[in-house]
């Protein structure tokens, strides 16, 4: 997997498969997104990914952590000055080599996780559709207290079902849910919505502009 981040911040990655292996133990888990995702992650294909995907970093974010195997890539950002061990708001991008899921059902499957770690879970489903005709959904999450961190935990997640990998990026904030202003919601929504897969070797289906 490659990827670079361009002049105007706009982050592009086109993934391959290469590169070390990544045990569970060597991946912090910082959030239960995070844990949940890594835990779905299927055998790897064979094939090149043409595929990439775009989204815009917000203002003042950094790279905190970056790793992958031949199966799975992730790679978090978080506000200059924070850590991925100490942190209020992460970015989050996951790659994984599940091509054609359901982004629903997927979001179904890490939903029953969560209700099993967290006893005060909550969540819903904001949107789905299909964007640059890829199947994509949106959920928020949230936890009241982390079992991990013991800090509370109210995450945005945005699925793409691309026809190589299953791309995720998520919003996540250590905040209550009475902390979550309209302000947060409509930016999260915004920002996941801009995110965007496209493949250049099929313009006519997934073009990239």
């Amino acid at each position: 997997m490659k990827g670079r981040i361009m002049k105007n911040a706009l982050l592009n990655l086109r993934v391959s498969k290469k590169d070390h292996l990544m045990s569970v133990e060597q991946i912090p888990m910082r959030g239960l997104a995070l844990l949940l995702m890594f835990f779905l992650a299927c055998i790897a294909h064979a094939q090149d990914n043409t595929e990439n995907v775009y989204f815009e970093l917000p203002p003042g974010f950094v790279e905190g952590f970056k790793d992958r195997d031949e199966s799975f890539f992730i790679r978090e950002w978080v506000p200059k000055g924070e850590s991925v061990d100490g942190w209020s708001e992460m970015l989050t991008l996951t790659i994984q080599d599940m091509p054609n899921v359901d982004p629903v059902e997927f979001f179904n499957r890490m939903a029953e996780g969560w209700k099993e770690a967290c006893p005060e879970y909550g969540g819903m489903l904001l949107h789905e559709g299909r964007e640059n005709n890829y199947p994509v959904a949106i959920w928020f999450l949230k936890c009241p207290v982390n079992p991990m961190t013991n800090k509370p935990e109210f995450t945005y997640i945005k699925g793409i079902a691309g026809n190589e990998n299953f791309y995720t990026v998520q919003l996540a904030y250590a905040l209550r849910s009475e902390e979550i202003t309209d302000s947060t919601m409509n930016y999260s929504m915004g920002f996941l919505k801009r995110v965007t897969v496209c493949d250049n070797s099929r313009p006519q289906a997934h073009a990239c502009h």
